[in-house]
């Protein structure tokens, strides 16, 4: 499969219409909805799928309306961040993720990767609560959970206006050239076949998901627990934290990768941290993938 199918593309179209500044669901959810609807005419979902999304879609939409119910929200998003991580790890039944074939690289032969609608629709939906919490705080109608997402007063604003653009140069940067220093890759500049499905499915069904899971709903919710002042060493807790867990996360990749891996998720935790926008954390991800895929001749498959 050189083409991503309606359904996910529709996919990909709701996570977009979830940034639009319109506080009602209605764009998102009725394309996701046409998504679903695409998927189970095409046979990438069948009957059992509508079980799991229905049920994440509700946990998302009473998590929408319980941000005066800072112990109800939390519960809310933690039993979304359980049913997600299910999704992400293909532990429930009903679909039938397609494949297709990329060269992640030149000295590898292609492998097989997936466009798994599970994994982005835990996104979104954990997305659309992650905006309309920020939304929420913009207006003034924040409690203490959804105040705590690296709020900039006591982030962006305690080290000025610098340390976000330093944030973002030193992720692209750092682990890029440690990759190279350990012998994990090789400079180069590559465009294998089905670059741009890999890239797309990369930033909406991957980079999305394991962003709103990570920083928008564990360092969140670590940062309500102990601080997310950074002017202070309990500030740094979550984030590290939330970073040396996204480490782990890619253990398969062995303990080189491991600690590139947590060097990068310090940066995105970081990012999300200053800025108090998710968005930010989901295309630093991205950016960095994008550029070790196009310019990083890799020795993992």
């Amino acid at each position: 499969m050189s083409v991503m199918p309606l359904s996910h593309l529709l996919l990909c179209l709701a996570i977009l219409l979830t940034l639009l500044p319109v506080t009602a669901p209605w764009p998102w959810m009725t394309v996701l909805i046409m998504a679903v609807t695409a998927g189970l005419i095409q046979g990438q979902l069948s009957i059992a799928a509508l079980v799991p999304v229905l049920a994440m879609l509700a946990l998302a939409w009473l998590a929408m309306s319980a941000h005066r119910q800072p112990r109800r929200e939390a519960t809310l998003m933690v039993l979304m961040l359980v049913l997600g991580l299910a999704l992400s790890l293909h532990k429930l039944p009903g679909f039938a993720n397609p494949s297709y074939l990329v060269a992640s690289a030149d000295a590898l032969p292609p492998t097989v990767k997936y466009l798994n609608f599970d994994k982005g629709v835990a996104g979104l939906l954990m997305l659309a609560v992650l905006i309309t919490q920020q939304r929420q705080r913009r207006n003034g109608g924040v409690t203490r959970w959804a105040d705590q997402p690296g709020r900039p007063v006591s982030g962006h604003s305690a080290f000025g206006g610098w340390a976000l653009p330093i944030t973002v140069v030193a992720t692209l940067a750092v682990p890029w050239w440690l990759a190279v220093g350990s012998g994990l890759g090789e400079p180069t500049l590559r465009w294998p076949p089905n670059a741009a499905l890999f890239l797309l499915s990369n930033l909406f069904l991957t980079c999305v998901a394991e962003e709103v899971a990570f920083r928008g709903v564990i360092q969140q919710l670590l940062a309500r627990w102990v601080s997310d002042d950074l002017r202070h060493w309990r500030g740094w807790i979550p984030v590290l934290l939330t970073a040396l867990l996204f480490g782990l996360a890619h253990l398969a990749g062995g303990p080189v990768y491991v600690a590139l891996a947590a060097l990068a998720g310090l940066g995105y935790g970081l990012s999300y941290a200053l800025s108090g926008r998710i968005e930010v954390a989901i295309l630093l991800h991205f950016g960095l993938n994008a550029l070790v895929f196009c310019t990083l001749n890799v020795k993992l498959g």
